[in-house]
């Protein structure tokens, strides 16, 4: 429809071993993702030309910059739905949230406001300064309080874990499970990015991909990724990677 891949590639996309995306921003003028309804509909369709058929979309939660409530997301996924619908775009989407751990999140799981990803996993987003304080039991008390199973959103992209590798097998360990970006692995973001991120996945600690998909220029990213030989280094390790398998609707 919006024809996204307009420019001519000598290279041809892989067939996907997965096909459901955890964690993009194509919820339209909710947060720093998708500013419009036709910004939004430009980036679901990229990814259905990528190959995918499942969307798990997950708007920003932050107490500082976008503090939004349930009814907010709502009424924007909604949007996106029903004008996917009416464009023709063949996706299946689910709803959830990207939490950022502060004051707001532990406010929403107290008053059992929350919406998780499908199979009671909730994809939490440390601040980029800093690790957290009390990270470690906060993130004990989601599983046996609340009994969510803590996805950490792209752990390869915070500096203060990247010059501390050691803290990835501790959080690891104690059942942290990793979503890594495919922007990161494409070197969209920096050199220490991608370094980290293909370590985190020779170690084994990648349990989920991501697009992480904002804008436009993201999926032909992801798209020179997937036609680089660097995208075997993921293949090979496709038997580690639960996005199509660890998801009950």
């Amino acid at each position: 429809m919006f024809g996204f891949f307009h420019k001519r590639h000598d290279q041809v996309l892989p067939e996907l071993f997965w096909h459901t995306d955890l964690h993009s921003h194509v919820c339209p003028g909710i947060d720093d993702g998708a500013q419009s309804v036709e910004r939004s509909l430009q980036l679901v369709e990229g990814m259905a030309a990528l190959g995918f058929t499942r969307m798990i979309v997950t708007p920003h939660v932050t107490d500082e910059t976008f503090p939004n409530t349930p009814a907010d997301i709502a009424a924007s996924y909604l949007s996106l739905t029903e004008h996917c619908l009416q464009a023709g775009i063949n996706m299946d989407f689910n709803c959830s949230a990207e939490y950022r751990v502060d004051e707001l999140l532990k406010h929403y799981l107290e008053t059992g406001q929350v919406r998780p990803l499908p199979g009671n996993y909730l994809l939490v987003e440390n601040s980029w300064f800093q690790e957290p304080f009390g990270i470690d039991g906060f993130l004990f008390e989601l599983r046996s309080v609340y009994g969510l199973i803590p996805v950490m959103a792209h752990p390869e992209r915070y500096p203060y874990y990247q010059r501390h590798r050691e803290r990835y097998a501790e959080l690891h360990a104690n059942s942290i499970l990793f979503q890594v970006n495919l922007l990161s692995l494409s070197g969209h973001y920096d050199k220490a990015c991608r370094q980290t991120a293909e370590w985190l996945l020779e170690q084994g600690y990648v349990d989920f991909i991501g697009s992480d998909i904002h804008r436009m220029r993201h999926l032909e990213s992801i798209r020179n990724y997937l036609c680089s030989r660097d995208y075997r280094k993921l293949e090979a390790k496709a038997s580690l990677i639960k996005n199509d398998t660890a998801f009950i609707s």
